[in-house]
């Protein structure tokens, strides 16, 4: 029996990045099971945070606590990561507010414009360039880094990223995030059940198993 796992999330999260890891780890040997990648974005309106998205607010303690556990969970799983000074993230917010796609728009534009054999590729290069090179995502440079990683045309990927078939694509997946009442990023849906968190992809693999 086949089984579709559905991946949420955005590429400017560390705990995205790590979940994404270890989920693709853990269910590489499984037959039958099919990764289904729904990467999403935050409309401007919104805010910037996926806090905001979802309606609340981080704490202000949230920043440094997740800081140090990302690393602690990068050095336990030997997952390479380069976490960017606090600085950095507000200095690319202040541009963001003025480039013409919202916040993670461009990136997951570019995935779902991507050939359907590539965009894996694309997926973990857009995650490198965020956590290992320590590439803004939302700037069309990195896009175009990444489609190289990925063997894509960067010139064509950026033209067809701005069509209207990707466009919808990326508000589609938006719309079954909230649609589903998921939590945050990254959330993984398997069978109807939502499981939030990089501590849940063991849970997901046990579930795929059962269903296997």
């Amino acid at each position: 029996m086949a089984v579709s796992v559905y991946s949420y999330t955005i590429y400017h999260s560390p705990n995205a990045y790590l979940g994404t890891v270890l989920l693709r780890r853990a269910i590489a040997e499984l037959p039958g099971v099919k990764l289904v990648r729904r990467p999403i974005y935050v409309p401007r309106d919104r805010g910037l945070m996926i806090a905001e998205l979802l309606g609340g607010k981080e704490n202000r303690n949230a920043g440094s606590y997740n800081r140090e556990d990302c690393r602690r969970w990068s050095e336990r799983f030997a997952i390479p990561m380069s976490y960017p000074d606090p600085g950095v993230f507000r200095e690319r917010a202040v541009r963001w507010a003025s480039l013409p796609y919202d916040r993670e728009e461009l990136p997951a534009r570019a995935f779902y414009a991507a050939d359907a054999d590539k965009r894996d590729l694309l997926d973990q290069a857009l995650f490198e360039a965020a956590w290992v090179a320590g590439l803004d995502v939302n700037e069309p440079a990195t896009i175009e880094w990444a489609a190289k990683r990925a063997r894509l045309d960067p010139e064509r990927l950026m033209t067809e990223l701005a069509e209207p078939g990707p466009a919808e694509e990326v508000r589609t997946a938006l719309a079954d995030f909230e649609r589903l009442q998921c939590p945050g990023v990254p959330t993984v849906v398997v069978n109807g059940q939502r499981f939030f968190g990089k501590d849940r992809v063991d849970w997901v693999a046990d579930i795929c198993r059962a269903e296997g």
